[in-house]
């Protein structure tokens, strides 16, 4: 509601004697009329969601409820009525004069609505002064002309205006709004202030480098008196809006009610904000244009995709019925139920490739064929002519599941990582070309009850065989890998070559053979075992794509080797699971993907830093977060951003928010919904295979260095463009002995 109280920094006119009860002239706003004709003119700040503030704004606010009253009737009862249009020309003219403002549609908007809105607050000025007696009731007599505004007010203009004002429909109209306006819940304290300039002025005192506040933070803060206090209801919506916050998304925000609109369980009207004052929009606020209406053709265009994707769901239907037919005749009999178990295949578990025949023929992925009777996907029998395959490794990040999981409604390859589906026969072929007997029953059990020899003991025993082994292979050279040629000077991987030797001579050599590793509950913050196959042993030996069996031996090894007795790093580092938290399950499982991290965290009694190797479907990248700084160090190996993988980085801030409001912390409010991520300057790979000993060498670094904050441009003492392939072969050493030492594999 503008008046002539409301405005500040004004000339005053002389007094009028003819009415003695004023003490106050009528505001003209001289001192600009006299600025203006010495050519001196106003600067104006707006913030950013293009908001009037600074030091000039309510001079600015002033003098457009003066060329308001110059120009405006108040007999004008519409705003956006098309007759006034020359004289809101004549407003904006005036104030580009006196004011450097941007002469744009934007500035122009905001500058006419705020015009409107000291009009509205003219005309109810005029109508409490004048037509009202003290208890706010219209008086029945004829209220005479106010001299005092004769420069603004001709005398038809105010019996016109009088009549407008007695009309019975207005009274009711008055009486209603007069009576929602008397007691609100929650009381505005803010006085002429408004949204815009308090969030300047709190910006101002704390010094802070954010741009804005969240809307239910201004809120708040406009209903605080001047004692300081907030009344326990106002304080009440501020902490549902903060736990509303941590569960809706800014997309959600948008498209639907705001956190504030929510908490207050209120309508959200349109073209505004609440909480946040004149000017501010949907628009502005999320940087997001208006949507139009769709055109016919579009409509059209949205129409037929629809229908196609109709027609393909109806033959995903019958295909799928055709699955359940097949699997229903594959139950009637045991014998029938066998044929899961084909003889091409050996019985058991075994390292395969994965191909497609459409549109090419060509190699995709790689995974493990799980080739038993009677196996169930999913708890569904496979259908005829399948088995069921564990994805590991992808090559082609753009291939198609034969069959698409409908249960998870995964239809591309890379997203199955880490999860069982159904793979035609003719398309799996076994690593090992020559099938063997399965493994015995007793075969692939964990040998932790077994006597741990000394390093010695194990790698004399090795090293015998290996001087056979390397002299037989040198009569053949064919089965020699080139990087097991020893030269003089070179490195010479000892350890792979001695652990290559006891594969080929124990169980380990036949397919399906696994070992399995204990992982304590210290390790991810739950006990499990990890299963390592034949395959992974093979990808260290021929320095090809990493599975999460290799990566989580590495942190057993880590974690053995660094962190076990030393309570200073054991206490300061901490590991997240990549079979739990995935690309895949992000996808198809986000909530449980949350729950597991924000339990993680919720371990954490001191500053933790928490290593996470994140696989993306194809590629491996390190995590490290503090949760309790709410910091996340970024490091790809492939000079990739964290905007590139957005599900992960929803997951991890989603997470650390729940994790602050799990733990009752208290962040400033300019960080409420900001979380740090840091692009960490680490060595960067030459090729599309090294990402997993990227990400091993990087977890063995910043244990070692034992600091919690990583420097954006890396360590000092591991700094480099690139890590040789010596480093990496030093990593591999540490693997293999620690399979050596921990007679994983044994003869």
């Amino acid at each position: 509601m503008a008046s002539d109280q409301e405005n500040s920094q004004d000339a005053n006119a002389p007094d009028d004697t003819s009415e003695k009860e004023i003490t106050r002239g009528i505001t003209i706003m001289k001192s600009i009329i006299r600025d203006r004709d010495k050519a001196v003119t106003y600067n104006v700040n707006w913030n950013a969601d293009n908001q009037l503030i600074g030091s000039n704004a309510a001079k600015l606010a002033s003098y457009i409820g003066t060329l308001v009253r110059m120009h405006i009737p108040i007999t004008a009862t519409r705003w956006s009525n098309k007759e006034l249009g020359s004289a809101k020309d004549k407003i904006w003219t005036e104030i580009l004069r006196s004011f450097n403002i941007e002469d744009t549609t934007i500035r122009k908007k905001y500058i006419l609505q705020l015009a409107g809105k000291r009009h509205r607050g003219w005309r109810t000025f005029l109508t409490n002064k004048y037509l009202k007696d003290k208890e706010k009731k219209f008086v029945e007599y004829d209220p005479e002309y106010p001299v005092k505004y004769a420069i603004f007010i001709t005398e038809e203009e105010w019996v016109a205006f009088v009549a407008q004002r007695r009309d019975e429909n207005f009274k009711k109209v008055s009486a209603t709004n007069r009576e929602r306006a008397s007691n609100p819940t929650y009381a505005y304290k803010k006085g002429r202030l408004g949204y815009a300039r308090l969030e300047e002025k709190i910006l101002d005192e704390t010094k802070s480098d954010a741009t804005s506040l969240p809307p239910h933070v201004l809120w708040k803060e406009a209903r605080v008196g001047k004692d300081g206090t907030v009344r326990d209801d106002v304080q009440h919506i501020y902490d549902e809006c903060e736990t509303l916050s941590q569960s809706i998304s800014t997309a959600e925000d948008q498209e639907n009610r705001s956190v504030l609109s929510r908490a207050l369980n209120v309508p959200e009207y349109p073209g505004r904000v609440r909480g946040k004052g004149h000017g501010c929009t949907p628009t502005s606020l999320y940087k997001n244009p208006r949507r139009r209406n769709p055109s016919n053709q579009e409509v059209m265009e949205t129409l037929q995709a629809l229908q196609a994707q109709v027609l393909q769901l109806q033959k995903d239907n019958e295909r799928y019925r055709c699955m359940e037919k097949c699997s229903s005749q594959l139950k009637e009999t045991s014998e029938k139920a066998s044929i899961n178990c084909q003889n091409k295949f050996p019985e058991g578990i075994s390292s395969c490739q994965l191909y497609l025949s459409s549109p090419t023929y060509r190699l995709v992925g790689k995974g493990k064929v799980h080739n038993t009777s009677g196996d169930l996907l999913h708890h569904r029998p496979l259908p005829d002519g399948h088995l069921k395959v564990s994805v590991d490794v992808v090559l082609d990040k753009d291939a198609l599941l034969p069959i698409p999981d409908i249960v998870s409604e995964t239809t591309l390859l890379r997203d199955a990582i880490g999860s069982f589906v159904a793979w035609p026969l003719d398309l799996i072929f076994i690593d090992d070309e020559t099938p063997t007997k399965p493994a015995s029953k007793d075969r692939g059990i964990l040998r932790h009850n077994e006597s741990v020899a000394s390093q010695k003991e194990v790698f004399a025993q090795g090293s015998q065989q290996l001087s056979q082994k390397i002299g037989s292979r040198q009569k053949n050279k064919r089965d020699l890998p080139v990087t097991y040629l020893p030269k003089k000077g070179a490195f010479v991987p000892r350890y792979q070559i001695s652990l290559e030797t006891l594969v080929d001579s124990s169980d380990m050599a036949t397919a399906g053979a696994i070992r399995l590793l204990d992982m304590e509950e210290d390790i991810f913050g739950y006990s499990c075992t990890e299963t390592i196959g034949k395959e992974d042993l093979e990808h260290i030996f021929r320095h090809q794509e990493l599975g999460v069996g290799v990566i989580h031996t590495y942190i057993r090894f880590l974690y053995d080797n660094f962190m076990r007795g030393n309570d200073q790093l054991s206490n300061r580092f901490r590991f997240v699971s990549s079979s739990l938290v995935n690309k895949a399950l992000i996808c198809r499982e986000p909530d449980s993907c949350r729950e597991y991290l924000v339990k993680r965290f919720m371990a954490s009694s001191t500053n933790n830093l928490y290593l996470w190797p994140y696989n993306s479907g194809c590629h491996w990248l390190l995590l490290a977060i503090d949760p309790l700084k709410e910091v996340v160090y970024f490091l790809n190996s492939i000079d990739g951003e964290w905007t590139n993988y957005p599900d992960m980085k929803q997951l991890v801030d989603t997470s650390i928010k729940v994790f602050r409001s799990q733990r009752q912390a208290r962040v400033p409010r300019t960080k409420s919904s900001n979380i740090t991520w840091i692009k960490v300057q680490c060595p960067l790979q030459r090729n599309g295979i090294d990402c997993g000993y990227f990400v091993m060498r990087f977890m063995r670094e910043i244990i070692n260095m034992n600091q919690i904050e990583i420097p954006i441009t890396y360590f000092d003492e591991y700094k480099c463009a690139h890590y040789t392939r010596l480093q990496l072969e030093q990593i591999k050493e540490e693997l293999c002995q620690y399979f050596i030492v921990k007679r994983l594999i044994s003869i």
